[in-house]
């Protein structure tokens, strides 16, 4: 009788742990999955930060050059000079300007770029 009530108690106690391990790898399972969410989500924030590191670099380097640009237009009148004749085509009033023609081959490049 006390091997009946024996067997009888190890029938009674296996759904038990078979049903913990399958509970435990159906957590792990789902951590897993979520691992791997986590995952893909940290890689496109550490790429996102480094193109914006990249964009941050470029424009300390754009405001740089920037700042040499207008200290020079502020203290050299020969660059001030130099961007009102290049860019604004302006001139001295002794100045003589000559107007040449255009060459033919770059109207016709101009046309067909309009075109």
């Amino acid at each position: 009788m006390v091997e009946l009530s024996k067997a009888a108690t190890e029938a009674q106690r296996q759904p038990y742990p078979r049903l913990l391990v399958a509970v435990v790898l159906a957590l792990l399972l789902l951590l897993a999955i979520a691992s791997l969410g986590g995952y893909r989500d940290l890689a496109a924030a550490r790429q996102r930060q480094d193109l914006l590191e990249t964009k941050i670099e470029a424009t300390q380097l754009r405001n740089e050059e920037l700042a040499r640009r207008i200290e020079r237009l502020q203290n050299d009148p020969a660059a001030l000079e130099h961007l009102a004749r290049e860019q604004y085509r302006m001139m001295r009033p002794e100045d003589v300007v000559i107007i040449l023609p255009e060459e033919p081959e770059r109207k016709i490049a101009a046309q067909s770029v309009a075109d």
